[in-house]
């Protein structure tokens, strides 16, 4: 049984598919299937870590064997293993080699992806050309007590005893967590292996901070200071360790005993941070994962957390927003888009949570907004220059005959202070459509009213299917009250149009995640 099994506490739940978060691969049923197509209908077999890098997302396809690539275009694809169980191809291409329930990945700065493979007790390193190399472990266990396993030496010669957590800091260093004898190493730059944290009674070496006797580290994650995140689900904590080599406990249950942000979970696993040092935490026998940021703990995805009682904006109460299903969640990364990707386990799906959504309509109490009395531009307090949460969507569907013109809405809208001053947001039209270069913008007050926006300029390209808006947005700012803006936009179905529904248009706002725009060609017959 690997790590990854071993951290469950009890049978798992039938998987209904309803509620589930937006998959990016896998249809839910077990298998191997579906390279060189769409990755939402290929099949997976237990995804255990899910890892971004190079524009493409990565999943250790855990009992296939296998790594797998989703790349910009959303097509499926074997990058290293060929299916059967084993240790074979080092020095040759990845596709052929054989993996053994590969658990962990994450990408190097380099653009190498580190792979645990974890019952051949080895890392595996995939570089960017697609050849396969082993960087650390022998292949045989560790031997445990009263043996270093090749710590102060080279990597590639030490044992390595389930390797099933893998980290990588903005230097190169790479972090790997042993789930048969709990502890987690650092291989430096000069492909030195040294143990950092150890479970107590553990040979770790000088230096090795000490985690306790109930210690595993299944998740690992360094933030842009070099910080370790250890996701510890024998402990039920989430450990970290800091550039100092002092280890401290970060959040555990409420009955434990020990400082940090108390949260009522089962057996948190794995870890990821954001940009901004937002921890995210997969509990996997919760079904959840949670949020960590400013001493405060809450649920993102998943089953809703019990204790909670807050509301939304739109008094639904809070379960009503966090409306994703998952099954034994064991993996999760931060992608550049702005969403959490998780490796749904007993899905046997990579789900994707839009974080700018989840922040916007979550579980945080609903502001009392106020209308304030205008002021001069110049008095207005300057916002921050980066907006916390935003929610972009789509106002209502269209119907348009062909060659007939419409307006297509876009909303924007935040509980948190915005004005990235002069932004470009890019919009695409559906298939058979096109843009005509109108622009119009307007406000929503707390206090219920409308005023007109600002003088936002629209550019049209592509022969009309794309369209760069030029404004200066403002929300929730003194003087400037608005929490949410509409951008209205000129739009044409085409003379030629095929009459159907098509959702491949999208919207991005100031750089931000994109949302997809739709719209639907009526026939000359139909109503």
């Amino acid at each position: 049984m690997t790590a990854r099994a071993a951290a469950r506490r009890r049978s798992p739940d039938s998987p209904d598919g309803d509620g589930l978060p937006g998959t990016v691969a896998g249809n839910g049923a077990a298998g191997f299937f579906g390279d060189g197509g769409p990755a939402p209908d290929g099949q997976l077999a237990f995804p255990a870590d899910v890892a971004v890098g190079g524009g493409a997302v990565f999943v250790a396809d855990h009992a296939n064997h296998r790594i797998r690539r989703i790349d910009g275009t959303g097509t499926l694809a074997t990058i290293a293993g060929d299916g059967l169980r084993g240790f074979a191809g080092d020095g040759a291409d990845a596709v052929r080699a054989r993996l053994g329930f590969p658990s962990a990945l994450v990408v190097a700065p380099d653009g190498a992806l580190f792979v645990a493979d974890e019952m051949n007790h080895r890392i595996r390193r995939i570089d960017p050309s697609g050849g396969i190399g082993t960087v650390a472990g022998d292949g045989s266990r560790g031997a445990g007590e009263g043996d270093g396993d090749g710590d102060g030496g080279p990597a590639d010669r030490a044992r390595l005893d389930a390797p099933c957590a893998v980290a990588v800091d903005a230097a190169g260093r790479l972090y790997v967590g042993e789930a048969g004898i709990p502890r987690v190493r650092r291989i430096d730059g000069d492909g030195v292996i040294r143990t950092v944290v150890t479970a107590s009674g553990r040979s770790g070496g000088s230096g090795a901070a000490d985690a306790g006797e109930a210690f595993l580290p299944a998740g690992l994650a360094v933030d842009a200071a070099g910080r370790l995140y250890i996701a510890d689900p024998e402990g039920r904590r989430v450990l970290l360790l800091g550039s100092d080599g002092v280890l401290r406990v970060l959040a555990g249950p409420p009955d434990g005993g020990a400082d940090g942000t108390a949260v009522d979970w089962g057996a948190p696993c794995a870890v990821a941070v954001d940009d901004e040092g937002v921890l995210y935490v997969a509990d996997q026998t919760g079904h959840r994962v949670w949020r960590l940021a400013d001493g405060a703990a809450r649920v993102v995805a998943g089953q809703p957390d019990p204790a909670a009682r807050e509301t939304t904006a739109s008094g639904d109460p809070a379960d009503a927003v966090v409306h994703t299903e998952l099954a034994y969640p064991c993996g999760l990364a931060v992608d550049p888009a702005g969403r959490l990707l998780v490796a749904d386990n007993f899905h046997h799906r990579i789900a994707a949570v839009p974080l700018t959504t989840a922040h916007s309509e979550g579980t945080e109490p609903e502001r009392d907004e106020k209308p304030t009395p205008d002021v001069e531009p110049e008095r207005e307090r300057q916002p921050e220059p980066e907006p916390a949460r935003l929610l972009v969507r789509q106002e209502v569907g269209l119907e348009i005959r062909r060659g007939q013109s419409e307006l297509i809405h876009v909303r924007v809208s935040s509980t948190d202070p915005w004005a990235p001053g002069r932004v470009e947001h890019h919009f695409t039209a559906p298939t058979g459509f096109v843009f005509d270069g109108r622009v119009t913008c307007a406000y929503y007050r707390a206090d219920r009213t409308v005023i007109p926006g600002g003088n936002p300029t629209g550019t049209v390209g592509d022969g009309g299917r794309s369209l760069v808006v030029t404004d200066e947005p403002r929300l929730n700012t003194a003087g400037h009250p608005a929490a949410a803006l509409v951008y209205t936009l000129g739009i044409r179905a085409l003379d030629d149009a095929e009459p159907g529904r098509y959702t491949d248009g999208r919207a991005v706002i100031a750089g931000r995640p994109e949302v997809r725009l739709r719209a639907s060609v009526l026939g000359d017959d139909e109503d």
